[in-house]
């Protein structure tokens, strides 16, 4: 049957949705950012002088604003209030009032002090989904210990499986626990709204990095609990897959595997390496993970005698895994990025869109000024006089 979809431009189902965001630093500012490009109106709410922290987190700057808050804090509204005063907590709560989501990732007992605590807000505003990002929960022993992504990390196991083998533990290039649970919070608010068309009341939901870490482990924990071992960090290699992992060429770096034994066959073709390869008790992936350091070995010699073009060339010919292995840079100006539209140009300065971006989600504007729309914002709703004095 064919169906009438809208045209992907349009994809705005947020849109009249407004979230006052009192998130700062990562994973909740990047959820915030995530509902904006769905069309959600957000308003970011930030102290004086300093507002967001990460504000400062440079160089490099943009206009006297790190890349770092340019990169997640696209399409929102900044208001400059103070909390800890009567005058912004009135205005705080009017714009509250307003909305249908507050999001807040402070320390435990912060939002205590500031009069935005959970239970607080959810009985004066019982419509209001509110969203909360902690370390390592609301329950349990460590509920109220502060909790950074290295930190958790650390905790969940996560570090004791990540760098290359017999070396110290490394934490990730990329905050991705952070990342990851702004986008499972994104998860529980849609739900969330979901479940408030059908009974016209919000509820608290709450995520944790610990959670999203000790998730993102499933396959992990699982195969350790059935025997499969102790863990260790792989490096670029998989525990149960041979090969598979990074090789050096003549010009850089590959990374290819053979996820069954017909693409390890072909990829010996590949290479013109039967003599070394072809041998007989290698052709299956048992094998092969037994034998793994003499596998790996023999596939360095017949890579190292290619280059990086050469390996791509040969490997997708014969429909063997193969990338090479980039630089973030040369990722951002890749034909594929362009293709999805993943990357917008703001004078220069690069920035990745979400992976909601390819199915037509909006294109968000430059970070704000501290402050930039809080007059504004405080005129919508009628406080802009009173409120200033909480400014």
């Amino acid at each position: 049957m064919t169906q009438n979809l809208q045209p992907m431009a349009t994809f705005q189902p947020l849109a009249g949705i407004r979230v006052i965001d009192f998130t700062r630093v990562l994973a909740g500012p990047y959820a915030t950012m995530l509902l904006a490009e769905l069309g959600a109106d957000v308003i970011k709410i930030e102290m004086p002088q300093v507002g967001d922290e990460t504000r400062a987190w440079g160089p490099p700057f943009v206009d006297h604003t790190s890349a770092y808050f340019h990169a997640v804090n696209r399409g929102k509204r900044s208001v400059v209030l103070d909390l800890t005063g009567p005058q912004g907590r009135a205005a705080v709560d009017s714009l509250i009032g307003t909305a249908d989501v507050v999001v807040e990732n402070f320390r435990p007992g912060v939002t205590e002090r500031l009069g935005i605590a959970a239970d607080e807000v959810v009985a004066r505003h019982p419509s209001v989904i509110y969203g909360s990002i902690t370390g390592f929960g609301t329950t349990g022993p460590m509920a109220q210990d502060a909790g950074t992504e290295v930190i958790v990390e650390a905790e969940s196991g996560l570090m004791s499986i990540t760098g290359a083998p017999g070396q110290e533990p490394v934490r990730f290039g990329v905050a991705m626990v952070d990342l990851a649970t702004g986008a499972a919070l994104v998860n529980a608010v849609l739900a969330a709204l979901v479940e408030r068309g059908r009974t016209g009341r919000g509820r608290r939901v709450d995520v944790s990095l610990y959670a999203t870490a000790v998730s993102a482990l499933g396959t992990v924990i699982a195969g350790t609990s059935a025997g499969g071992g102790a863990t260790r960090a792989w490096g670029s290699a998989h525990p149960s897959i041979v090969p598979y992992r990074a090789f050096t060429a003549v010009d850089g770096h590959v990374v290819l595997g053979a996820t069954n034994d017909a693409m390890f066959t072909r990829l010996v073709d590949a290479l013109d390496a039967g003599a070394t390869l072809g041998r007989r008790e290698w052709a299956g992936n048992a094998a092969r993970v037994s034998a793994r350091a003499e596998v790996d070995a023999a596939i360095q010699d017949a890579v190292g005698r290619f280059t990086v073009a050469e390996l791509l060339d040969r490997l997708r010919a014969h429909r063997v895994l193969v990338a090479p292995v980039r630089t973030p840079a040369e990722a951002a100006r890749s034909a594929q990025a362009a293709a999805l539209g993943l990357i917008t140009d703001d004078g220069g300065l690069l920035i990745p869109r979400s992976p909601l971006g390819p199915i037509g989600t909006r294109e968000l504007g430059r970070a704000p000024d501290l402050g930039e729309h809080t007059d504004a914002v405080l005129a919508e709703i009628g406080d802009s006089i009173d409120a200033k004095e909480g400014v």
